[in-house]
């Protein structure tokens, strides 16, 4: 589905460069998150895929054409994109930020609307919300209206740049559901951005853990990389020592306890 083949970027006045030699193949289907500390080139391999970021060197493949192949605007229209801070525009209201994306498509304004109400559905949101500008919406309720943005065109990829990391904890656990959730019912081929491990390998069905200028430290099942870390680099990034869990008994309650003694749940 999206195939990254010796891609190099080096951005003008840099000494060194910010993606170097990468090659990855991201499988029809698959929710992958690259996951790395910031500066690790993440975010410039994610918008590579929609020629936002064009590489220095090597190709990018999405469906099995190289992108620099394919107009940038329609294939930018074929993919899914949802941003950090949803990107909404603040003077339309959230149904005309959905529909705006339809029409775009090539949608009537009757069927761009009817659209944007599917979707506001699809992501839980109350059709009464449509009417509001974005001003008007929580955080969460942002993050969903542009995740409904994303999937206007029903794309078979969806890229999401850090989609929660602009909101609280609470928040960004709900939303967190709310993908794996909808990732169940459409079947679209994810690729996300994150720099929390935890969310990483919540929703990752294959996590690519970066080092600097992109270099694969370790790639596979989330499962896989906790019982099997590749080498030390991958071991703190995870945070393996703080990962073992063991029960404590304490007021007639069993309580899973993690190494640092965080209380992570409770045996019932």
């Amino acid at each position: 589905m999206i195939e990254f083949s010796r891609v190099s970027k080096r951005y003008p006045g840099s000494q060194t460069p910010a993606v170097a030699d990468f090659s990855h193949t991201i499988e029809e289907g698959a929710t992958t998150v690259f996951v790395g500390p910031s500066g690790c080139g993440k975010t410039t391999l994610l918008r590579m895929v929609n020629r936002m970021v064009e590489p220095t060197e090597g190709t990018v493949h999405v469906r099995g054409v190289d992108v620099k192949d394919v107009d940038p605007v329609q294939l930018r229209r074929s993919i899914g994109y949802v941003m950090q801070h949803s990107g909404l525009m603040p003077h339309r209201t959230v149904t005309e930020n959905i529909a705006d994306i339809a029409r775009l498509g090539g949608a009537s304004k009757r069927e761009a609307r009817a659209r944007a109400a599917e979707l506001l559905e699809l992501v839980n949101l109350d059709p009464v919300l449509g009417t509001r500008y974005p001003a008007e919406l929580s955080g969460g309720q942002a993050q969903r209206v542009g995740v409904a943005r994303g999937l206007v065109a029903d794309p078979d990829i969806l890229i999401m740049d850090e989609p929660f990391g602009a909101v609280d904890p609470v928040v960004r656990r709900n939303l967190q559901q709310e993908i794996l959730a909808l990732r169940e019912r459409i079947h679209t081929t994810i690729l996300m951005v994150t720099h929390d491990i935890d969310e990483a390998f919540l929703l990752g069905t294959e996590v690519v853990l970066l080092g600097p200028q992109a270099r694969i430290e370790q790639a596979g099942a989330p499962e896989a990389i906790v019982a099997h870390p590749a080498n030390d680099a991958v071991r703190d990034f995870i945070g393996m020592d703080s990962r073992s869990l063991t029960v404590r008994e304490r007021d007639g309650e069993r309580l899973v306890v993690d190494a640092m003694g965080n209380i992570k749940g409770v045996l019932r």
